[in-house]
């Protein structure tokens, strides 16, 4: 592969699809509500992706019951986490929300020791500090110091998207193991289409969690977030997920993945004009410059 054109390099364009989520996800629920959307998404995503791959998915050598079972927990550790953010975006704001599921760039390096038995570098860790600190002064993009101070709050939407991001964690842990046994269509076919099915059997029960009356509106707003984040942040993502990441570690896969809510606070910028403030500039490039000093001489150190 090109020097250009690394694994890393698709990983951040990942980021950068998941960021507009975020901005595109808050519109839309207003229209209707979380596991609807997340219903719709993932069965358009699915037929898509079974158009697409009919081919290999209907041939007779991929006809194994043993993918069925990786693919069933790498799903539900996907649909836990789209789950709990979503709901937790009813709640909160997009920023705050980008913040709280950036989250992850922590949990994955606890993860990994954990489930792999493999220690992350030291340099990961510092750059895990960093990044956490940039996306903690993201999210307060906008306050004074004193106003930070006095508004060190964690509401019930936080913490339903703080648990998402441990279920988005545990993700990248297992597309790490999985990818590299499972053909890239299979996982990603298994992944969306049980997403799917499972958003829809959540559905009925969904007004019950949340405590009041279900309104549901098909207008702009609804088909922009589906086709944005059915086609761009689902097909295209877990495309990218299942074939490049298995040449990245888990815990440096975290820290590119923690582009995500910089690129959604640029997008609120540009779509709902929010402004970036002092704090918030500071923020994003603590961040980036985490990401930057996770990256330094590992260049030539990654896997083929």
């Amino acid at each position: 592969m090109s020097r250009i054109f690394t694994p890393e390099l698709f990983l951040v364009i990942a980021a950068i699809l998941w960021g507009g989520t975020f901005v595109v996800i808050k519109l839309a629920l207003d229209s209707v509500p979380p596991f609807l959307f997340l219903a719709v998404r993932f069965w358009l995503a699915g037929i898509i992706t079974l158009f697409l791959y009919r081919k290999t998915l209907f041939s007779k050598e991929n006809r194994r019951w043993d993918y069925i079972l990786p693919a069933f927990f790498v799903a539900c550790s996907a649909l836990l986490g789209y789950a709990f953010q979503t709901i937790g975006l009813v709640y909160t704001t997009a920023t705050q929300s980008g913040f709280m599921t950036g989250a992850y760039v922590v949990f994955v390096p606890l993860l990994q020791i954990a489930i792999e038995r493999r220690l992350p570098s030291v340099r990961t860790w510092v750059a895990v500090l960093i990044v956490v600190i940039g996306l903690f002064m993201i999210s307060q993009n906008g306050k004074s110091y004193e106003e930070i101070l006095g508004s060190m709050e964690f509401g019930f939407g936080d913490g339903l998207t703080l648990i998402g991001a441990f279920f988005f964690a545990i993700y990248i842990i297992l597309i790490d193991i999985f990818s590299k046994k499972i053909p890239t269509q299979i996982l990603v076919s298994f992944e969306i289409l049980l997403i799917a099915i499972v958003s829809t059997t959540l559905f009925p029960v969904e007004s019950i969690f949340l405590n009041q009356k279900i309104s549901v509106q098909f207008d702009l707003k609804f088909w922009i977030g589906i086709f944005y984040t059915s086609v761009f942040a689902t097909i295209f993502t877990t495309q990218i997920q299942a074939r490049y990441q298995k040449a990245v570690p888990p815990a440096r896969a975290g820290l590119l993945y923690s582009l995500e809510p910089v690129f959604s606070f640029f997008l609120a910028y540009l779509v709902l004009g929010e402004r970036l403030g002092t704090i918030g500039a500071i923020g994003s490039g603590l961040t980036l410059f985490g990401i930057v000093f996770s990256e330094l001489g590992k260049w030539n150190q990654r896997k083929e």
